[in-house]
């Protein structure tokens, strides 16, 4: 199949992933600002963070049916993004603005504000977002190459947040008001990315548009819908990695600056971590598509997990040394790099799968359900840091932490990954849906023609 997006397209479809990493990686050092900054407990946190996530994620699948219900001259993904481009700058200074009050206060506001964020905004623009893949275009070279732009501007978003961040916000004093201050110039880029997004990109492939033409049977109740993607075993094996890549996308969000500050000894080493992240993303950028190209998605991702495990490897070596540790996140760095680049595309692609098999284009509730284990991967893999730093003793703002809680820093830095880039690569080598995807696009246009 041809391509049927531009690259300008796909630069301006990415902004929209650079944006969503610019909030998840303003909301990874979060638990840092709770801790150290406005002083909350760090078992308490882990527990915050745990309980709106998991609550956010019954939003996902809320969000995905009134998705594939919507009607909008715009078309059903594409509006959501313009309604969320100022709520989303507002959320995030929210977040951010914890007022001076007691302790039980202050637990409520991160609770509420978290609340806020996560059900009305986030959610609303990720679902939406995630369905533009699917709805924009069928073509497998257009779905890789989006895979890749998004995954790096997104990654470069990251990357900004990691580096600049913390670095900036010490320069300007590193009190409550400036890191207000500072997000709130996130949110602002933040807000640009999203709308730069929504004017970038058009829905070709609108399923209330094929249900009306009767290219996919009418809408489904919401169990028969649940019932059906559990049936489809690619979507399962793609929404388990992604709940598990996304368990250490929230906890190294945050450990970064804890291993920094207490293993090393400088929190603004965690700028230098960041940094040296932007070699991998580089090359990664350059190889991936022909890589994909020549060995399929799948294969590049375990490619990079296999070169992301032996980066944690080398840091065993000694946990306390810099450039050890730097030099075995160099080599990590490469290891989820190609799964964020492919998980998308692979989702997409079980969506034709699904159609192919049951007859039935399920868009917005495929995608929700898929936000549902991402979040619930998130708030696991945010407690988690926040549940280790408590049983590690953890004294909040302390220049000097037990070796209790030095250990529980290492084990979230380096053993968890360890077992989930296992785990990972595990799950996708059951994913043979590749060898088959070119049979099932000319099955699903022998359909279409047939109708027609």
């Amino acid at each position: 199949m041809e391509r049927e997006l531009s690259n300008k397209a796909l630069a301006g479809d990415a902004m929209g992933q650079f944006s969503l990493n610019i909030a998840t990686g303003l909301l990874g050092i979060i638990t840092y600002y709770y801790t150290d900054i406005v002083g909350v407990s760090a078992g308490l946190v882990g527990t915050i963070m745990l309980l709106t996530k998991a609550l956010d994620a019954f939003a996902d699948i809320g969000m995905g049916v009134l998705v594939d219900r919507t009607r909008s001259r715009h078309g059903q993904a594409r509006p959501w993004l313009l309604w969320m481009t100022v709520p989303v700058f507002a959320s995030i200074l929210l977040l951010f603005c914890v007022p001076d009050i007691s302790s039980s206060a202050k637990i409520a506001y991160a609770v509420t504000t978290n609340l806020v964020f996560f059900v009305f905004v986030y959610t609303p623009i990720s679902i939406p977002y995630l369905s533009l893949m699917a709805l924009t275009t069928k073509s497998p070279l257009d779905r890789s190459l989006m895979g890749l732009y998004r995954a790096g501007f997104g990654y470069l978003a990251g990357m900004v947040v990691a580096i600049g961040f913390v670095p900036i916000v010490n320069a300007m004093g590193g009190g409550r008001s400036e890191w207000t201050l500072l997000a709130a110039v996130f949110g602002a880029i933040a807000a640009a990315g999203i709308y730069t997004a929504f004017r970038s990109t058009k829905e070709r492939y609108s399923t209330i548009q094929m249900k009306e033409s009767g290219e996919v049977q009418k809408t489904l109740p919401f169990r028969t819908g649940i019932k059906l993607l559990f049936t489809n075993r690619y979507w399962l094996i793609v929404v388990s990695a992604g709940m598990l890549a996304n368990i250490l996308f929230a906890s190294s969000a945050t450990s970064g600056m804890y291993y920094a500050k207490y293993i090393w000894g400088d929190v603004n080493l965690v700028s230098i971590m960041g940094g040296i992240g932007l070699i991998p993303v580089i090359v990664v950028f350059l190889l991936s598509g022909p890589v994909m190209k020549r060995v399929g998605k799948r294969n590049t991702a375990v490619l990079g997990l296999g070169i992301g495990l032996l980066g944690l490897l080398i840091r065993l070596i000694d946990p306390h040394s810099i450039p050890i540790g730097l030099a075995g996140s160099l080599i990590q760095a490469f290891g989820m790099i190609p799964l964020m680049i492919v998980l998308s595309p692979m989702t997409a692609d079980t969506i034709e799968y699904g159609e192919w098999k049951h007859g039935q284009r399920i868009v917005g509730l495929t995608n929700s359900v898929n936000g549902f284990g991402g979040k619930i991967g998130t708030a696991l893999g945010t407690a988690l840091i926040g549940w280790f730093l408590a049983w590690g003793h953890y004294q909040e703002g302390a220049a000097l932490q037990p070796d209790s809680a030095k250990q529980m820093i290492i084990a979230f830095n380096i053993y968890v990954p360890i077992v989930i880039y296992i785990g990972i690569g595990v799950l996708l080598m059951f994913f043979s849906l590749e060898k088959q995807y070119t049979k099932i696009l000319d099955d699903l246009e022998n359909r279409k023609e047939q109708i027609g």
